[in-house]
This record gives C-alpha cells, structure tokens and sequence, in this order.
C-alpha cells in the first residue's frame, strides 16, 4: 500500500506526532511519501504547495492521500482537481480549537478567528472521503454523522517508560529533595495557560518548603523521558486541547498528572492512579498536586495499551483506516 501524507507538522528528527506516526506506519511495511510544507514561515505556502502535491499525485499511484488539517485538505482537494485522479482522502483533525467555544485563545489576529471558526471544518470533514479524530469530543462539537472513527494520538512506550527518578534529577541538576513540578508546555503559549499553573504552584509552596517548576518549550525531544521521570507530577493547565500527547508520555513513565478538562485528557487518565482533572481552579489544583508527591501512576502503562494508544497500535489502528476506505473507493489513473 502506498500513501501519500499532505501535512504542515511535519519536521524532521523525533518528538512530532505526525513524524512518529508516519515511521511507525512504515514499520508495518507501507510505503509513505510525505509532502510537507512550512505554512509557519508563510501562510501563502498554503496555495503554493497546491501544484506540488498535484505534481506528486500524477507521479505515482497512491492508494490513499492522508492529510492532517482543515485547510491542507483544501489543498489536496484541488491538487485533486488538477491532476485528475480520484485517489481518496484521508482527513485527520486534532485541532483544538474546536472545542474553545468561549474564544477564550482567539486573538484579533484573523488567522485565528479562521482557525476557531467551525464552518470550513465542517465542510472539510463532508468533503473527505474518511475523517479520523483524535478525540470524541471534536466530532461531537461539529455534530459530524459522516464517516468517522476516533484514533488518538500514540505515545512510544519503548522511549517513555519509567526511570529512575534519583538519576533523572541528577542528570538535569534538579534538587533530589525538592517536589517537582513538570509543566510540559511552553509557557509563552496562550491556549496553555500557564498563569494558572503559576498560581496552583505557589499555593503548593505555602505547604511544602522547596519545589521546583520545570517548564517546556525548548527542551529537546529526546529529553523528555528524563523531565517526565524527574518530575513528581505533570501539570496541565490548557484552555483547550485535542488528544494532548504529554498526557500520554507522562502516563508512559508512570507520572501522575494533573489537568484541567482538556481534550480527551479524562477519557485517558480514568482510572489511573494519583491522576485528576480538576476545575479551572489553582486551589484545587494545588491539593492535587500535593497528593501526588512521591507517588507513582503505577497502573498507566497498562491503561494506555488497553486504550491501544502505544504507537503500532495506533499504526495498526489507522492502517485498517487505509485498507477500509481504499477497498471501499478504487484508486483511479487518468488515461
């Protein structure tokens, strides 16, 4: 089977979920070719990839087109159009703003009133052949009845597994006896909320003498089972999410989280031990984080292969996807 994945995430090198996914689906023998262009540096690479990926579609025979974003759907749409063939469309939508329905990370850039506004979504996701989300809850904000399954993002249990904390702190310099805090995101970043953590953080040093924040955004992919394993608890303060990938890996190393309602983080941690979702509250937050200290999430492993959320599982999950819609609609060549 040979697919052809359309998408604006991808980046070389580990830590990228689209990345991940598309080596893990090559682990299971299917050929994937990867179009990928940087909509970051400028949003006019949104048209002008069009006649690559047109060019791309009339070179060889895909059996799916396997795009991950509204608006690179667009694209692929009308690549479609020019190339002539009937190829059919995978859409994937892990877009988080979906389910921000209080505007609450809409900025008066319009790029932003674009990304929350529901209609291209929703007409995106009619226009594809098959749609896979990433959580249940975006197909229930857009009221989508079509043809849909829900896969999460996958986590590498090979690369997230539990350590040693003692030699995990050691190795980033962190205090041995101190309570620590991971907060996984970038704290720059608005939908992540970081003044809240800030906030349930310094109630948590009213009761315990030394703790430490830990804060992502520039730490190197490889380097994160190390934070995660350093750390006592996970802290989650977003607005909104999808299907927030440092859930996962911080069940992966059996690190409790705590989170607010985001995304599918309850779906994910039911069960699990030492883990909550909280109200949009820095006091409730605190009292979590504090019963947390010192403890491990020692059931997590399992909960994330019982939600076959481990990479080859996902892989397995959305190959079936590929082999369902491509025997469902033939691949057609132009004459």
């Amino acid at each position: 089977m040979r697919i052809l994945v359309v998408t604006n995430m991808f980046l070389s090198g580990n830590g990228n979920w689209v990345a991940e996914q598309v080596r893990s689906l090559r682990d299971l023998g299917v050929h994937v070719d990867v179009a990928f262009y940087d909509t970051k540096r400028t949003r006019l690479n949104y048209a002008l990839s069009t006649p690559g990926i047109a060019r791309a579609l009339r070179s060889q025979r895909y059996d799916i087109v396997h795009t991950h974003h509204t608006y690179t759907l667009f694209n692929v749409l009308v690549a479609k159009s020019l190339s002539g063939v009937r190829t059919p469309v995978i859409l994937t939508n892990h877009e988080p703003e979906i389910l921000d329905r209080g505007g609450r990370t809409r900025s008066w850039h319009p790029s932003s009133h674009l990304r929350h506004w529901l209609g291209p979504k929703r007409y995106a996701a009619r226009r594809a052949d098959f749609v896979i989300f990433v959580a249940r809850q975006l197909a229930s904000v857009l009221g989508f009845d079509g043809r849909h399954t829900v896969i999460p993002c996958g986590v590498d249990l090979s690369k997230f597994r539990p350590m040693d904390r003692r030699r995990c702190r050691s190795r980033l310099g962190v205090p041995e006896d101190a309570m620590v805090v991971f907060f996984p995101a970038n704290p720059s970043v608005q939908r992540k909320r970081f003044p809240l953590a800030l906030e349930a953080v310094s109630l948590v040093r009213r009761e315990i003498d030394k703790v430490v924040l830990l804060t992502g955004g520039g730490i190197a992919a490889d380097d994160m089972p190390y934070y995660y394993n350093a750390a006592d608890v996970v802290l989650q303060t977003s607005y909104c999410e999808a299907s927030p990938t440092v859930v996962k890996e911080a069940l992966a190393c059996e690190t409790p989280v705590v989170s607010t309602d985001a995304g599918d983080t309850r779906d994910v941690i039911e069960g699990v031990e030492w883990c909550a979702v909280c109200p949009e509250d820095s006091s409730q937050l605190a009292r979590r984080l504090v019963a947390a200290r010192g403890r491990q999430a020692g059931n997590a492993r399992r909960r994330l292969l019982d939600l076959e959320l481990d990479l080859a599982q996902v892989a397995r999950r959305i190959l079936a996807v590929y082999e369902r819609v491509a025997g469902q609609r033939p691949v057609e060549r132009p004459a």
